[in-house]
């Protein structure tokens, strides 16, 4: 499957960061994600059914970062990965999350790819395997 949706800039609200203050309420972070589809499958359909419903998606997204305070961009990212992996049943996804940090950077992110054969083997993610990017706009 060579095909890939791409979300980019979701907008979500949660309480994110390592100290007390960064939880205290809930701060805007955004989400960017890849994801294998079958793309000629749903084109030749051209019916929401045959391919990924990422309206409904981009929600459980928005759900699953409101429901409990995260101090990590990782953890964050990979309960975004799970959770893609199993309702959008793509063997494949690579998910950044961002948020504001620091004075005089742009953002700092995580990304991470993760596999459904991973998720069904079980797997701790590698260490070493995720990326952390600092960007200045």
């Amino acid at each position: 499957m060579a095909d890939t949706l791409h979300l980019q800039d979701i907008t979500i609200e949660c309480r994110l960061g390592v100290y007390d203050w960064e939880r205290a309420t809930p701060q805007t972070a955004w989400v960017d994600l890849e994801l294998a589809v079958d793309a000629a499958a749903a084109a030749a359909a051209d019916d929401v059914e045959a391919t990924v419903d990422y309206a409904a998606l981009v929600q459980s997204i928005r759900r699953l970062a409101q429901g409990r305070p995260y101090r990590l961009l990782e953890t964050l990212a990979e309960e975004i990965a799970s959770l893609v992996l199993g309702e959008a049943g793509t063997p494949w996804v690579r998910v950044r999350v961002k948020k504001r940090a620091l004075p005089g950077v742009g953002y700092a992110a995580v990304e991470l790819e993760r596999t459904a054969a991973r998720r069904r083997a079980g797997r701790r993610p590698a260490r070493g395997r995720r990326r952390s990017v600092a960007s200045e706009r």
